[in-house]
């Protein structure tokens, strides 16, 4: 299979790529980037694109499976609406492109709380991208919605988040909110996405630690 890649250098999207060139079933990996980046395996094909500009890369979308894991915050973006064309517009013309090139599956890294109906900006417009996302003609589509995010080098926020959580949580009674590695996100949507051949696949947090830990059983 060949596979697309939508934001191969982020926190999760870095791990995606480590599971798909580790991955017999995938021969090709095609990563869109905004800048050069360098991958040592000969699996992979690095595509450096304007965003802003789809018609110019639109042609080179198309293979059997697209994984999406582009994202920002918003004092890196600068701007709500800098942040929303990263994490919606970007995402959702890559998508749909996609689809429109006849690529069959689909998978996405979402959020915790995801709901476009939420009064948090940020879970409105996870909620949002989701929901346009579903509506697009793919034959499988998985949606993975993690926690707060454990990096190899956490940034101070996400430290503080899982050192709370660590004491509030250790009873195990709030699995539904607890923090999950980024490698583990990234190694439970690829095996998911590709052995879902149609449908929609909602995968919350605690599925994927259950899945994590079946992994490691």
């Amino acid at each position: 299979m060949k596979a697309l890649v939508l934001g191969a250098t982020g926190a999760v999207g870095r791990h995606i790529v480590e599971s798909l060139i580790d991955n017999h079933e995938i021969q090709e990996v095609h990563v869109f980037v905004r800048r050069q980046v360098t991958f040592t395996s000969p699996k992979v094909t690095v595509h450096i694109v304007n965003f802003d500009e789809p018609r110019e890369w639109a042609h080179l979308v198309t293979g059997d499976i697209l994984f999406s894991a582009m994202g920002t915050n918003r004092k890196q973006a600068g701007s709500k609406e800098a942040q929303w064309t990263v994490d919606y517009t970007y995402q959702y013309e890559m998508a749909r492109i996609a689809a429109q090139n006849g690529v069959k599956k689909y998978g996405l890294v979402s959020s915790l709380g995801a709901n476009p109906k939420s009064p948090f900006f940020y879970m409105s417009m996870k909620g949002q991208l989701e929901e346009v996302i579903l509506e697009l003609p793919f034959e499988a589509i998985v949606i993975a919605r993690p926690a707060t995010l454990i990096r190899e080098e956490p940034k101070l926020v996400e430290r503080i988040s899982c050192a709370v959580f660590g004491v509030i949580n250790k009873a195990r009674v709030l699995m539904s909110q607890e923090p999950v590695k980024t490698a583990d996100v990234a190694k439970v949507l690829v095996t998911a996405t590709i052995g879902q051949q149609y449908g929609i696949s909602i995968i919350e947090n605690e599925m994927i630690h259950e899945r994590v830990g079946y992994f490691k059983a």
